[in-house]
């Protein structure tokens, strides 16, 4: 049997997203192929266990200087509990980067601890990290650009699951040419209402219907709901939900795709409405209104895990620069859109190794 190694990641942010992370991958390394739910337990040759957390970083005073174990059951975090208590992992949660000014929302979410670039800088060069996961506030903009042009210079690959302009800029991902690989932006949940949405919207098309209009609303119960909930971050997450959707189909639709509200008693939850109208045969009409409710971090799981085992397995290839077919399936605003039926086939490619990019 060949073993390939560790994946040895370094996380940005230690909120419901990472906590979903860390988690899930204890339950994977205690129940093995028996954990319900894995959508590829192997992957290019890698396993879920394979990847091994060995750094973590926030800017949150409550979680710095916390063994990530701890830090994730710490507030503001919500996520819902799979662990009752993790096993200690000896990875100390060590101070992130803060560029964005917080607004009157993001000022109650996070409670910030003063920061150095510098000591970012090197606490990373002691690390042997493949990758670093990005899974910062949506919010913080500036933030995510400062990672990834460290992670660039110190030819680290880049995983970002933020709305942040990353792969979409091309003078910032032309930074990570001959360096590492870089994948993004905005993650896409695997059973979220923009996925929902735009499946649901390809079959329609797929079938002769055409899209009159369509909307998307939503409200959850977490932080970075509620953080969302501020104008600048709103309008650039509601943009980049639109632009996944309507990737589904070459035809021109108004659509709108929001996050509604901030709902305490969700907690880690969201509820979604997706409402479609179109026309099909000799313009009869057909009208769809679907409610949904998932779990928010959890729903990120899979993507994340295999999106780590793809960027790893470029690595292992000697690739660099965007891979364009990892991006596609799992990220709601990738640099080159595809239809989801596509993307899968792109995806499956790029395993195989009949796809460099």
């Amino acid at each position: 049997m060949i073993t390939l190694g560790r994946i040895r990641i370094g996380l940005l942010g230690v909120g419901n997203a990472a906590s979903a992370l860390v988690q899930s991958l204890h339950l994977a390394k205690e129940r093995g192929e028996e954990l319900e739910g894995v959508l590829h337990w192997d992957l290019g040759g890698y396993k879920v266990t394979d990847i091994e957390i060995v750094a973590a970083y926030d800017v949150d005073k409550r979680k710095i200087g916390k063994d990530l174990s701890e830090a994730i059951y710490s507030e503001p975090n919500n996520m819902t509990i799979l662990v009752k208590k993790l096993p200690k992992l000896d990875v100390m949660v060590e101070k992130g980067v803060l560029l964005d000014k917080l607004g009157p929302l993001t000022s109650q979410v996070i409670k910030p601890v003063d920061t150095s670039q510098e000591e970012f800088i090197n606490s990373l060069r002691e690390k042997r990290i493949d990758m670093l996961v990005n899974l910062i506030s949506g919010f913080a903009f500036e933030s995510s650009r400062f990672y990834a042009e460290i992670s660039a210079e110190h030819s680290i690959s880049f995983v970002n699951c933020t709305p942040a302009n990353v792969v979409n800029d091309e003078e910032l991902a032309k930074k990570f040419d001959q360096k590492a690989i870089v994948v993004g932006d905005d993650l896409m949940s695997q059973f979220g209402s923009t996925r929902i949405h735009k499946a649901i919207i390809e079959w329609l098309r797929k079938n002769g219907a055409m899209i009159n209009y369509s909307y998307d609303l939503d409200v959850g119960g977490n932080p970075e709901t509620f953080g969302s909930l501020e104008l600048r971050s709103r309008l650039v997450k509601s943009k980049v939900k639109e632009i996944g959707i309507s990737a589904a189909t070459r035809q021109e639709f108004p659509i709108a795709a929001l996050s509604m509200d901030y709902v305490d008693f969700l907690r880690d939850n969201r509820d979604a409405i997706i409402y479609i109208t179109a026309k099909f045969f000799a313009g009869a009409q057909l009208t769809m209104e679907i409610k949904m409710r998932a779990p928010d971090s959890l729903n990120a799981f899979n993507p994340l895990v295999d999106v780590i085992r793809a960027v790893r397995i470029g690595l292992d290839r000697g690739l660099t620069g965007v891979l364009k077919s990892v991006s596609a399936l799992y990220f709601k605003n990738p640099p080159e859109k595809m239809t989801l039926e596509d993307a899968e086939k792109a995806f499956k490619e790029f395993i195989e190794g009949k796809r460099t990019s």
